[in-house]
């Protein structure tokens, strides 16, 4: 069985309100997020497939400037997170690994690809109830907690 493997980053910054997230929404039609589950809107971080060769650190590195455009982040030591669950190709499931980075940049300036269409930065409250999928919700989650120590 085939199996997908990519890494993303969640990316924060600091602001007067407090901690902000950076949110990105898919631009196409549909995602199918389950048999014969099919959502508008698929809100996520910057993510996607590793390249061959490549490490999941320089793959989310490598999304997050071709994503959203930022390059210009410290990426936060000693958290990484890994969900499991499953994509669908052609009405088959098959089952995804991301191993998610957190990274804290200092602009709110966002150069969207054309995988998306829309971004937000949002209070982690904001953040957790917009993300599509619940297992990035848990690893939003976990970053929170992480930063809050």
């Amino acid at each position: 069985m085939p199996v997908e493997r990519s890494a993303g980053i969640i990316v924060f910054r600091k602001t007067p309100r407090g901690r902000r997230y950076l949110v990105i929404r898919a631009s196409r039609n549909f995602s199918e997020v389950a048999k014969g589950r099919k959502v508008h809107e698929f809100w996520d971080f910057p993510k996607g497939r590793l390249d061959k060769g490549e490490t999941g650190i320089g793959a989310a590195l490598r999304e997050a400037k071709e994503e959203v455009g930022l390059d210009n982040f410290e990426v936060v030591p000693d958290f990484k997170e890994t969900i499991r669950y499953f994509t669908w190709r052609g009405g088959k499931p098959i089952p995804k690994f991301v191993a998610l980075f957190l990274a804290r940049t200092k602009t709110s300036k966002v150069k969207l690809s054309w995988e998306h269409d829309k971004y937000e930065w949002l209070s982690y409250t904001e953040a957790v109830r917009l993300v599509t999928l619940p297992q990035m919700k848990d690893a939003l989650r976990k970053s929170e907690n992480f930063l809050s120590r």
